[in-house]
């Protein structure tokens, strides 16, 4: 029973780890270090891979935008 629990808290503490390293304090469980963390900066809820996502997005959307200008030309 003791290794059950043991196993238990090992593996609450990884998921605990790997949520704050992945979205920070601030964005943590819905932000509820958030106040306790001092930080007063707006909080962005959007994780890692969704934020290189939109640059990725952004980064073709510029690419088609030149490859436009360039057939007006």
């Amino acid at each position: 029973m003791g290794k059950a629990i043991a196993i238990l808290f090992l593996v609450v503490g990884v998921w605990f780890s790997l949520e704050v390293q992945t979205k920070g304090l601030e964005g943590a469980f819905g932000g509820v270090f958030a106040s306790s963390s001092g930080s007063e900066e707006p909080v962005d809820r959007a994780s890692a891979a969704q934020r290189a996502g939109a640059a990725v997005d952004a980064a073709h959307r510029e690419n088609e935008e030149r490859y436009e200008r360039m057939l007006e030309e």
